[in-house]
């Protein structure tokens, strides 16, 4: 399974960090650096709210995965979109953002092994958004599948995490202000899951389209797409929870100050 695992060092994962707080954060190069429990308690990852809106991503965690681990891969995908947000602002440039998006990862000791964006091609005319990225999710699984045993179980972790979003109003609220924007739609669904032998498998499946942005209606159930130009991003994900104590205490720092400009909502995507 080590090739499975990334190549990046440590040491490199670490320095980007710092890296990222000094170009993020020129103020505090000054000044000694505050330690800052980052996740309060209200927001923290647990068993019984095992799904959230982070944004414009949907993120649901399967049962194996433990309260420790969640919190890891949470803030590698906090910090992955903060950055991405950065390098690629205003929202014009979907794969280059997809792409500041999965590098950040990488550079933070995920193995990522596909960030291939194209263009998204149906043979169903009449389907919704979330048919298109349960579609996209079966791909980056059917991929990770080949590599790492048990990771079909991301694919039921993704329906059940849509599932149960239809049934939370201010969850779905949230997630369709954050990704109906005026030049259009961005948004991502990212099942997690812990496998026996400890890593971390995130399947990512991100979809944009231009236009649109203003319609009415819930996009997981009003919007069909047979007239729309998707694109999309599809992966398979993995890290080694092993690699975290060398970034965490500056991961946090960054995140101290950043993880206001992502909100967050919580839910069950058991029911």
């Amino acid at each position: 399974m080590d090739i499975y695992q990334s190549s990046v060092s440590p040491e490199h994962s670490a320095d980007f960090v710092r890296g990222c707080i000094q170009k993020r954060q020129p103020a505090l190069v000054a000044k000694a650096r505050v330690k800052r429990h980052v996740l309060a308690e209200a927001s923290r990852p647990n068993k019984e709210l095992d799904a959230l809106v982070l944004g414009n991503s949907l993120i649901g965690y399967g049962d194996q995965i433990s309260l420790e681990n969640m919190a890891i891969i949470e803030n590698i995908i906090t910090m992955s979109r903060i950055e991405a947000n950065y390098e690629v602002p205003g929202g014009n440039d979907p794969k280059a953002w997809y792409h500041a998006f999965t590098q950040c990862m990488e550079d933070l000791g995920c193995f990522v092994p596909d960030k291939g964006f194209s263009k998204y091609a149906s043979s169903s005319l009449n389907i919704t958004i979330d048919n298109v990225l349960v579609d996209i999710v079966e791909a980056a699984v059917e991929a990770a599948k080949a590599a790492v045993p048990g990771a079909s179980v991301l694919s039921a972790v993704t329906n059940s995490t849509l599932t149960a979003l239809k049934s939370e109003p201010e969850a779905i609220q949230l997630l369709n202000l954050e990704s109906k924007k005026a030049e259009g739609v961005r948004l991502s669904t990212i099942p997690c899951e812990q496998m026996p032998n400890g890593l971390i498998l995130v399947a990512l499946a991100a979809v944009d389209h231009k236009g649109g942005g203003r319609n009415d209606g819930i996009l997981f159930v009003d919007w069909k797409v047979s007239s729309l130009d998707i694109f999309h991003g599809k992966a398979f994900v993995t890290f080694n929870p092993a690699r975290y104590a060398m970034i965490k205490t500056d991961m946090e720092e960054y995140l101290g100050e950043h993880r206001k400009e992502v909100l967050v909502k919580r839910f069950s995507r058991r029911r």
